[in-house]
């Protein structure tokens, strides 16, 4: 499963924190430089410069591959800091930057943790009490700027708090999708061998099942058995075992001659092909394919027997009319499978004395 955004999302959580110390160290470089060019020097924004120069010592820090947690937390508790002054020194709750405060947790979840959102939102809160109190005390010193500065102030604020949600709330989006496509792809495939699991079989059995229906059309299905797989398994080892599988199911799956047919493990040593538009001549030439392929590997079951690693098949072959349920056509194949295994391995058998009654 998926941790953290390194998986989720292109640019990784570094980038996401470069990115975002990048755009904050911006945008109030940009915000200060339009003050000193309306008021002049005589207006210095300390703070904003402090937080500048902490964005700026930031990004060569993460550029240098330091600790992206270390880094995160400098770029929020910059953004408080810068929260804390720049709200005091611009006319308390007057200040267009007090606007900006509720981005600093939801930045904090993003960029850290949920807990440190916790956190910064307390320390927000009491950031913006204290505002309020000394406010109310006298003890903030009146904004000297403008009405129409003020007014411009606010306008650049809200613009960036729209921008700053709007990414937030895009970059979600993205990952939600990358994730419920990562979980609808992990939730189909085989864990070992990278193809289709039992659920995601049965599924799109289902669905060729009806379309066969529907244009009474051939359908076949072959199931697939590693033969005395567990002897392998006791002679090399169960990691040997699996790299055997994940070898088996390259090869079924690479025998497979149109983007139609689907291949998948049905559980343990047992593949399934489902092939849609194949009568029960081209479903015995390939599970014969199979099987002589598999053969022609030469891989021996252990160091003292040389015998080569074999599968035997059953394969059901019916016109869709003529399918009572998948459940019959998976139970029929396993007959023909357990029959080929009765007749003594490393064979294909047919649906030869399979009836089929049309479904009522």
């Amino acid at each position: 499963m998926l941790t953290d955004l390194d998986a989720l999302i292109p640019l990784g959580r570094r980038g996401l924190i470069q990115t975002t110390n990048i755009i904050s160290t911006l945008l109030i470089a940009t915000l200060a430089a339009i003050k000193i060019m309306i008021l002049g020097f005589e207006s210095l924004p300390i703070p904003a410069f402090f937080v500048v120069t902490v964005g700026l010592v930031n990004w060569i820090y993460i550029r240098r591959h330091g600790s992206i947690d270390v880094a995160a937390w400098i770029l929020m508790m910059s953004a408080l800091f810068g929260l804390a002054f720049s709200s005091f020194y611009t006319g308390g709750f007057n200040a267009p930057v007090v606007l900006l405060a509720p981005i600093i947790p939801i930045m904090t979840v993003i960029l850290i943790n949920k807990r440190a959102a916790w956190i910064s939102l307390g320390l927000v809160c009491l950031i913006l009490a204290g505002v309020f109190v000394l406010g109310l005390y006298g003890y903030v010193p009146k904004n000297q700027t403008n009405p129409d500065l003020m007014l411009f102030g606010r306008y650049i604020v809200l613009t960036s708090l729209c921008l700053i949600s709007t990414w937030v709330i895009s970059s979600f989006a993205s990952i939600s999708r990358t994730l419920m496509a990562q979980l609808e792809t992990q939730s189909n495939i085989d864990f070992l061998t990278g193809i289709l699991n039992r659920r995601a079989i049965e599924a799109r059995l289902l669905l060729e099942v009806g379309r066969a229906r529907r244009s009474d059309t051939w359908l076949s299905f072959i199931m697939a058995d590693v033969d005395f797989f567990k002897l392998y398994n006791d002679t090399n080892g169960h990691l040997a075992g699996d790299n055997c599988l994940k070898d088996i199911a390259k090869l079924i799956d690479g025998c497979c001659e149109r983007a139609t047919d689907v291949v998948g493990r049905f559980g343990g040593e047992e593949f399934v092909l489902i092939l849609p538009d194949t009568n029960n001549e081209g479903a015995r030439r390939i599970a014969e394919n199979l099987r002589k392929t598999l053969l022609a590997q030469n891989i021996p079951y252990g160091p003292q027997n040389t015998n080569p690693v074999t599968l035997t098949l059953g394969i059901v072959s019916a016109k869709g009319s003529t399918i009572d349920s998948v459940e019959k056509l998976i139970k029929d194949a396993d007959a023909a499978l357990y029959r080929g295994k009765d007749q003594g391995r490393n064979c294909v058998v047919g649906p030869e004395d399979v009836e089929y009654q049309v479904a009522i």
